[in-house]
């Protein structure tokens, strides 16, 4: 007990410090703000009296989840080989690896069945904890399948979060998915942050997300997706939400778009309060199409003028690397903002291929087409034909 109360102390003293508090008395708290990793370290001592689940399969950590507020701890180093998917049961229910690493002692939940596409389910619940995992898909040794994603969140469900999780190599079309839920009960409030995303899906049409979102008021922050091959990150509406400081790379496999807001669905075409601020998109070794793409039109040929995207704010984004296509590239929006954005990449490529007849205009770093894309823009904006950007410049195929 005294070893507990200590601890505490401890970290209470840490968590004033890192705010910049001052203690009971006015007097001025010394010390230099605590790191975050400090503070971690503090939390992760006070798990280490939980006895921990060892290697084993998804049975072991079902068993654990026997109710609302349960928790499975898993071993440092342990592995996981899953014939079936990771099921959260109840609200409150919490997975982690002991001691909070954020590193590869990291315990392992590994896809080791050829039906099976998601490690782990946790739509549908309240206030769950996905941390301090690594969750591998092994397309490499199981092959593409179609199915839901990796890991499956969201749904009828609010403060859900994931946190510090390294996932690679999903089976089927995304990394993460936060699923909206539905009218009656949206997703919302979920927390996705400090993960580690990909590689995901591949060039040769079996591409993936790294993160798919359609949760509402959700914040999305500080992840880095490396090798993502659809989306980096997509944005289905999710009204509200909040994308901010992630990091979108392309190594070695093609990207088609870093961030992208380019879908309808699942809320016709509703961005209203969703900001996408302060991300930085990079070309470093790979094709990346669409640095940053707006509108359903530059995503491919759309019989239908009507599916305009409203209400979005993106700003402060930068895109970089020297094989960058299209930038920041709008067709369809309105009441939509687009500020204070910085293009540092090196842009290439010959659009040939058409949408009804018409070819894309070469690609550029701000592109918008005014007929279909009305709001506030900042001055770099350059008027452009935008129809089927993302598959306009044939070589290289994706």
């Amino acid at each position: 007990m005294k070893r507990k109360i200590g601890l505490l102390l401890l970290l209470g003293s840490a968590l004033l410090a890192a705010c910049n508090l001052q203690p009971a008395g006015g007097t001025p708290a010394s010390p230099p703000p605590t790191p975050t990793s400090q503070i971690l370290s503090i939390l992760s001592a006070t798990a280490t009296d939980e006895p921990c689940i060892p290697s084993g399969s998804q049975m072991e950590i079902n068993a654990a989840l026997s109710g609302p507020g349960s928790e499975a701890v898993l071993c440092p180093g342990a592995v996981f080989a899953l014939t079936a998917p990771v099921r959260f049961s109840a609200a409150d229910q919490k997975i982690y690896t002991q001691g909070l690493p954020t590193d590869d002692r990291r315990a392992t939940l590994r896809l080791a069945s050829p039906t099976v596409t998601t490690a782990v389910l946790m739509r549908d619940f309240d206030d769950v904890l996905l941390a301090n995992v690594i969750v591998n898909g092994d397309r490499p040794t199981l092959g593409p399948r179609s199915g839901d994603a990796l890991i499956f969140a969201g749904g009828a469900s609010s403060g859900q979060t994931v946190r510090f999780v390294k996932a690679m190599e999903p089976r089927s079309w995304s990394a993460l998915h936060l699923i909206e839920g539905s009218s009656s009960q949206p997703c919302r409030n979920a927390l996705i942050e400090y993960n580690e995303i990909g590689p995901s899906g591949t060039s040769d049409n079996a591409w993936a997300d790294g993160i798919s979102l359609a949760c509402t008021n959700t914040t999305v922050r500080n992840n880095v997706i490396v090798d993502a091959t659809d989306g980096g990150i997509v944005v289905f509406g999710a009204p509200g939400s909040l994308i901010e400081s992630n990091t979108i790379r392309a190594e070695t496999r093609i990207l088609l778009g870093g961030i992208n807001l380019v879908d309808y669905a699942p809320y016709a075409g509703n961005y209203t309060g969703t900001i996408v601020r302060d991300n930085l998109i990079d070309a470093h070794g790979a094709v990346i199409r669409i640095g940053l793409g707006m509108g359903v039109f530059v995503w491919g040929c759309q019989p239908d003028e009507t599916k305009t995207l409203s209400g979005a704010t993106v700003t402060g984004n930068a895109l970089r690397g020297e094989r960058m296509q299209y930038g920041f590239a709008v067709d369809g929006v309105r009441d939509w903002t687009v500020t204070g954005n910085v293009d540092a990449a090196v842009h290439s490529g010959v659009p040939s291929q058409n949408c009804a007849g018409v070819v894309a205009s070469p690609p550029a770093g701000f592109q918008f087409n005014p007929l279909r894309a009305q709001g506030t823009f900042q001055p770099e904006f350059q008027a452009a034909r935008l129809d089927l950007a993302l598959w306009a410049i044939l070589a290289p195929q994706p």
